[in-house]
């Protein structure tokens, strides 16, 4: 199942307790299902029967279903019986006359599935666009909320499919590809799963396919549209290295096969042994090494392993910290370093106290304050069990947790105990302080001095935080004039105090130097960047009359930036009461210069383009975005859009919200040519030199 609809089949399964359930309450159990379905694109129709076998005994069956399907007919052992339909749940009464043996029950059924497409799909915290089922002539989607198969509540013990499609349309879902052909104007396949863990997604579309065998008799496949085949062999590549490089850390691969799949519009999906990867996603150069590794480790986690929401959703957490963080600290430790800075500058960003919510509470990405909790301070908790107690013991308990739960669902508190086990210490109360309570800790340095002490120096001071306590391993590093010298605080309460000894001169005490600790960053930490606009709490856009985008393209930009019902005004609406304490994105520059914060060095704007670094910008083409900010303690930031021309605004505009990290962007040529952040110098609360 897609990560990002678990709620829909949760719901669903709660909402058919009260139907399917069997004469001593539970799930009737289901051994076997097959299904079987035509598309007929140029109608956007699906024709399917599926025969779903449940085991001896069941008295009564409830089945899911798109509401908008037609019923032809439900049979038992090829007898019609009745049967009621009502929203999206099919019930029947299964005759006592079946006898003892199992029970099959065939549904014949047809259903339209036409989904609206997105237009301007720009970024969208919404993964599916608001499409859970589209059968087009430009592709099929249907996903395993669609609604696209009756399914029973209980999954199959083994499962079937077959897909019967137009000549040149080739049709991959779940599981080991059996058979695939073409027999005049029929395109067919069958796939077969061995070990269902979750609902199935259907996708279809004149793919070209590549295959290879890899180590362990695995088949991974790509299934590319015509215009991104040529990449097939770098994504096969890539497949085989991170499916090695996860299965050496957890455990065997857990499904049939791997393929990587291209949607016609943009989704990032890990699915059951395949990933789902939009068109023109496939194509951006960073996504086989950033996002590609990512959907390849939900194999294990979120796919073979399946999250238990009781406690929250673990999943987006531990998988960002195992490919998109891992991956960069295996490159250095530099940009390990950065990229935990970044998740402690989003969360300041973006998490607004009104709006915090513990990580016990996350369940999926519905906004840019979700995503930053779940995904970010999520994989900021894994980092910290993992230098509480070491490599050895971490990666240990993720392999015990694969053994133990491979195929069925795991909780936070699988976890838990696992990462107990392994390192022989109680990890509960540690794990909890960070599941259980929004918002972070705020430690602080207070009261430093330093002074002579025989023949060397005493650096010493208290380390502050405010309630609620939490208890953290804080690393502080003393810089000298000659080695620096690293300690280990233990913090529990409002006061700690410390003291260093340095046999060489102090020159800077600094807390947490490598960003190894969540922790809230003060205001003045945190550098001005797309993030800080998208986290913005009250933000006033404003058209100039210098400004080159047409009005709905702007409000495209303030849409993808998580602002759309944002008041958009003209320039000579503005004044100082309508600024004030808001956060402003101007499209165009402003008469009044001095609205603008000062710019970056290098960065300079007129009436006609730009330049940076003494490189013009003119060209229609071309496009520039800055985050700027206002002189703390104001904390208020102000951002200047200002496109070429209309053409560069529609093409650009989608592409901003991508860049969260950075404070200057130049577009020009049809692609990202600049990139830059000012790092702000270090504040007094986590920072004194001597």
């Amino acid at each position: 199942m897609s990560r990002f609809l678990l709620l829909v089949m949760l719901v669903f399964s709660v909402a058919c307790q009260g139907h399917a359930a069997s004469a001593d309450g539970q799930e009737p159990a289901v051994e076997r299902q097959e299904i079987a379905v035509t598309l007929i694109p140029s109608d956007h129709l699906l024709v399917g029967e599926s025969t779903i076998t449940f085991a001896p005994g069941t008295r009564r069956v409830s089945l899911r279903l798109t509401p908008a399907a037609r019923i032809e007919s439900v049979s038992i052992s090829g007898a019609q019986v009745p049967f009621s339909f009502s929203g999206e749940v099919l019930s029947l009464d299964i005759p006592g006359s079946t006898g003892p043996g199992t029970v099959p029950v065939t549904v014949a059924y047809r259903a339209v599935f036409n989904d609206p497409l997105p237009q301007n799909p720009g970024s969208s915290e919404d993964p599916t666009y608001g499409v859970s089922g589209a059968i087009t002539d430009q592709g099929t989607f249907l996903g395993d909320g669609a609604g696209w198969y009756p399914a029973p509540a209980a999954l199959p013990q083994k499962r079937s499919i077959r897909v019967s499609a137009p000549a040149g349309t080739e049709a991959v879902t779940a599981g080991r590809r059996v058979s695939k052909g073409t027999e005049g104007s029929v395109s067919r396949s069958t796939w077969e799963e061995e070990r269902p863990v979750d609902g199935l997604t259907l996708c279809a579309g004149p793919y070209r396919i590549e295959e290879r065998r890899v180590a362990g008799g695995l088949d991974i496949y790509t299934y590319f549209y015509p215009d991104n085949a040529s990449l097939a062999p770098r994504y096969l590549d890539a497949a085989a290295k991170y499916l090695g490089f996860y299965s050496d850390l957890f455990g065997p691969y857990p499904f049939e096969k791997f393929a990587v799949v291209e949607n016609f519009f943009p989704t990032g999906y890990g699915l059951p042994s395949f990933t789902l990867l939009g068109g023109s996603i496939i194509r951006l150069p960073f996504i086989i090494d950033t996002s590609f590794p990512h959907e390849i480790a939900h194999s294990w986690w979120g796919n073979g392993i399946q999250v238990d929401q009781s406690e929250g959703n673990w999943s987006e957490g531990l998988v960002t910290y195992l490919a998109d963080y891992l991956l960069k600290e295996r490159h250095s430790a530099a940009d390990g370093r950065d990229y935990r800075m970044q998740i402690l500058a989003d969360y300041a960003a973006l998490v607004a106290p009104d709006k915090d919510f513990p990580l016990a509470g996350f369940t999926s990405r519905v906004d840019p304050t979700s995503r930053a909790i779940g995904y970010g301070k999520g994989a900021m908790v894994f980092h910290m069990i993992r230098k509480e107690i070491g490599d050895r013991a971490f990666f240990a308990a993720l392999r015990e947790v694969c053994r133990e739960r491979l195929y069925r669902s795991a909780a936070w508190s699988d976890f838990e105990r696992a990462f107990s086990r392994s390192s022989g210490r109680d990890m509960s109360s540690f794990m909890r302080q960070w599941l259980t309570r929004p918002d972070g800790p705020r430690p602080a340095l207070a009261n430093v001095t330093s002074r002579r002490e025989g023949q060397g120096w005493k650096v010493s001071g208290t380390i502050v935080q405010s309630p609620p306590f939490y208890e953290l391993n804080l690393p502080l590093r003393l810089e000298t004039t000659g080695p620096p010298i690293q300690a280990l605080l233990p913090i529990s309460q409002r006061e700690t105090p410390f003291s260093i000894s340095s046999p060489a001169e102090p020159r800077q005490l600094l807390l947490d130097p490598d960003a190894d600790e969540f922790r809230v960053l003060a205001l003045s930490e945190i550098p001005v960047n797309v993030n800080s606009i998208k986290g913005s709490k009250q933000l006033l856009a404003v058209m100039t009359e210098g400004c080159r985008a047409g009005e709905a393209t702007f409000r495209r930009l303030l849409g993808s930036l998580g602002h759309g019902d944002a008041s958009v005004i003209r320039e000579d609406e503005l004044d100082e009461k309508r600024v004030s304490g808001h956060d402003v994105l101007f499209c165009g520059i402003p008469k009044q210069r001095s609205l603008l914060p000062p710019l970056p060095a290098g960065i300079a704007v007129n009436g006609t383009g730009f330049s940076v670094d003494k490189e013009a910008v003119g060209a229609p083409d071309g496009l520039l975005f800055l985050v700027l900010p206002f002189p703390v303690p104001s904390g208020r930031v102000t951002a200047l859009f200002q496109p070429l021309s209309e053409a560069a605004a529609e093409q650009y505009t989608s592409k901003i919200t991508h860049y969260g990290k950075y404070g200057s962007l130049v577009f020009t040529g049809g692609a990202i040519r600049y990139k830059g952040t000012i790092t702000p110098p270090l504040p007094p609360e986590i920072s004194r030199r001597f």
